[in-house]
């Protein structure tokens, strides 16, 4: 019997080429393939950034990623020299006062993958600019992830995708909106003045460590129901100019929302915060539901403008634990007193 290698397999057949009027790098492994065979097939994050440079879109489902893809290191040119633009994009172009750009054309594609190392954008100045759809949705990213500084023409979903480091989107620009549905994000996520300008979907979504959605802006709605953070929370500065969900929502540790604003109507019904949540110098608009959250302490409202009048506090269930002890006691005693009078007869 002759055995097949590992890449001849044709249970593990891969689909490539170049696909749409748009050249796109084509890389698709199927659910059949098994981790060593795709591990066999790891394309390198250097045979990437060589696509993108030569004008090439990403799309990969089911491979492994080997390197770091540092997209900084893309040709640059002028904002105003980008061509084949819809009049809405070109009209996001010209909100960037001519900074230079580094430009990926077409999707950026990686989705049901594993990156091993880091995908990062080091701009401190200028943009990068990606003019297609970017799907990162079901895809785990072992290493540092930083696309700060990043304009998306495109929607973005990374929905269901796990980031085991810091997660940076600081100063983006989602002219589609975003969905992070379901997502876990790592030890450290920032959003720090990014401008939603499409949907930001958050549900459901995971934050293990620090999480920064400070001064963000949300044009159209966002969706942060069921949503759990772990470690300290920011939200300061930000503004809701839809409406903002934070219904069901978890936060273990302290959370502030000083200075945001609220234009539309605030949900946070059946939300819990388990330490201090501030929410001084707040402004909401119009009517917040506060009062249906559970708060483990009293939030702070020092000079919020608030269009609701009932005020939030402590709930017996933030309390439970403490009244769940003195029941305990009392049953004691008072079974100690029984036995006592029993023993006394």
């Amino acid at each position: 019997m002759v055995l097949l290698p590992v890449a001849l397999r044709a249970e593990c057949a891969a689909e490539t080429g170049v696909k749409s009027a748009v050249a796109v790098f084509t890389l698709h492994l199927p659910n059949t393939c098994t981790e060593a065979e795709r591990e066999a097939r790891a394309v390198s994050a250097q045979e990437l950034l060589r696509a993108l440079a030569a004008g090439k879109g990403l799309d990969l489902s089911g491979v492994v990623i080997q390197g770091d893809l540092v997209l900084d290191e893309l040709p640059a040119q002028k904002a105003s020299a980008v061509g084949d633009l819809a009049p809405e994009d070109r009209r996001v172009l010209e909100g960037l006062n001519d900074e230079e750009v580094h430009v990926i054309r077409g999707p950026f594609v990686i989705k049901q993958s594993r990156v091993k190392g880091r995908i990062v954008n080091r701009l401190k100045s200028g943009f990068l600019l990606i003019t297609g759809p970017v799907v990162l949705a079901h895809t785990d990213f072992a290493g540092f992830v930083d696309l700060s500084r990043t304009v998306f023409l495109g929607l973005v979903d990374g929905s269901n995708s796990t980031f085991h480091q810091e997660s940076y989107f600081v100063q983006d620009r989602f002219t589609q909106g975003a969905m992070f549905s379901d997502t876990h994000f790592g030890p450290h996520a920032r959003f720090h003045r990014s401008v939603f300008a499409g949907p930001a979907i958050f549900r459901g979504a995971t934050f293990q460590g620090l999480t920064e959605f400070l001064e963000v802006v949300f044009e159209q709605d966002a969706n942060f129901s069921r949503a759990v953070f772990h470690l300290g929370t920011g939200f300061s500065g930000a503004h809701c100019r839809a409406k903002c969900d934070f219904s069901s929502s978890q936060f273990d540790r302290e959370a502030f929302f000083l200075f945001a604003i609220f234009d539309r109507p605030a949900t946070f019904a059946s939300a819990r915060f388990g330490s201090q949540a501030d929410f001084s110098d707040a402004a909401f608009k119009q009517a917040d539901d506060l009062a249906q959250a559970t708060f483990a302490r009293t939030p702070q409202l020092t000079r919020t403008a608030r269009v609701s009048t009932t005020m939030p506090g402590p709930t017996a269930s933030a309390s439970a634990p403490f009244s769940q002890a003195v029941t305990i006691f009392l049953f004691v005693m008072a079974l100690g007193l029984l036995v006592y009078i029993i023993r006394a007869k």
